[in-house]
């Protein structure tokens, strides 16, 4: 008996440390990435303060999200935040100097897209997001892809947000990646052989991700599980950003 509680005294102080290592090293696998959604650059000095929350306030007080300690700007002065497809800034400042989207002042809130200049106080920040773009800049693109020829049977098509190049979705089970077999051949690096699909369902238009290494996005937000996708919906395959169009 004393043999065994002589084992034992060296066995459990081992014991516990590897549980511990083995509990510090889960907490470190599964802890969730800071994903940035969008980025604000100042246009005086070039810093740059990252957006990584759905909503971001922006004031002189140090319990916002963005502190910005200038005798211009409001302890509240605005909010950032992103409503269903769009981004949209919220004057929260109660001053006559308000909140300036591209030099004009908003009366409440006002949808931003990627490249607008936001004035809060006097300092002109650039809000840059590949997956902003206004309504009216949906429906100017879309009537750009309406002017080149398509082919005579096509479902949908993606437009590349940045190349406006349009691809169109031929077939109701279309496979997208970088792989030599794909339907829709993306060549970057961000995406992977086998990255996504989109398919036609009983309900409408889905995209799958395939469990690509750096995700696929629907209007911004990453999924997990095949998603409807309507007209006008933004998806992102890694650092590839595409409207979809309902033919």
């Amino acid at each position: 008996m004393e043999y065994v509680v002589s084992i034992m005294r060296y066995i459990a102080p081992a014991a516990a440390l590897f549980i511990l290592f083995t509990c510090i090293v889960s907490l470190f696998r599964n802890r969730p990435r800071v994903h940035q959604l969008a980025r604000l650059v100042d246009q005086n000095n070039g810093s740059v303060e990252e957006i990584t929350h759905w909503e971001t306030s922006i004031g002189k007080v140090k319990s916002n999200d963005i502190v910005l300690p200038l005798p211009s700007v409001s302890r509240f002065h605005a909010v950032i935040a992103k409503r269903r497809r769009d981004w949209v800034v919220f004057d929260t400042s109660a001053r006559t100097v308000g909140v300036l989207v591209n030099g004009e002042r908003i009366e409440g809130r006002a949808v931003i897209e990627n490249g607008d200049i936001i004035t809060i106080g006097s300092i002109d920040l650039k809000f840059e997001c590949d997956e902003a773009l206004s309504p009216k800049s949906k429906k100017q693109l879309r009537a750009q892809t309406a002017n080149t020829q398509s082919p005579t049977v096509a479902y949908g098509v993606l437009v590349d947000i940045n190349t406006k190049r349009p691809v169109y979705i031929k077939k109701q089970d279309v496979l997208i990646g970088r792989g030599a077999d794909c339907d829709i051949k993306i060549n970057s690096d961000t995406v992977s052989a086998h990255h996504a699909r989109i398919h036609s369902t009983s309900k409408g238009w889905a995209v799958s991700d395939l469990d690509s290494h750096n995700g696929t996005k629907l209007n911004g937000r990453y999924i997990n599980q095949p998603q409807l996708i309507f007209d006008e919906d933004m998806l992102t395959f890694g650092d590839k950003v595409f409207i979809f169009y309902d033919k």
